[in-house]
C-alpha cells in the first residue's frame, strides 16, 4: 500500500515563491510546482520485507557498475537459500 507524505518543494525551498533569472530584481512569480504551497507529495511504498526471485540458485557480490572497471559476480558465492536465511557472501 502506497504512503504519501508531504515535503518541502525542492523549487521555492518552501516559500511557495520563485525567483530566477527572468524575473525582475524584487519580483517573484508563483512556484509552478507546488503551486504556491511550498509543499510538495511524495508516494512510496514502505518495506516490509525483501520480495522472492525465481530461477536463482546462488548470490554473490557484484564486481561493480561500470563496464570499464567490471562488471558481474565477484568472489565467492552462497545459495539461495542461505542468503533468504539472512546470510551473506563472504567478503570481496
Amino acid at each position: 500500500m502506497k504512503t504519501v507524505i508531504d515535503v518541502v518543494c525542492d523549487s521555492c525551498d518552501g516559500t511557495g515563491l520563485y525567483t530566477g533569472m527572468c524575473e525582475r530584481p524584487g519580483t517573484a512569480v508563483v512556484c509552478v510546482r507546488c503551486n504556491g504551497t511550498g509543499c510538495a507529495k511524495i508516494s512510496y511504498t514502505p518495506f516490509t520485507q525483501r520480495k522472492g526471485r525465481r530461477g536463482i540458485t546462488e548470490v554473490s557480490w557484484s564486481r561493480g557498475c561500470f563496464i570499464g572497471t567490471g562488471v558481474g559476480a565477484v568472489g565467492k558465492s552462497i545459495t539461495y537459500s542461505e542468503f533468504n536465511s539472512g546470510k551473506l557472501p563472504p567478503s570481496k
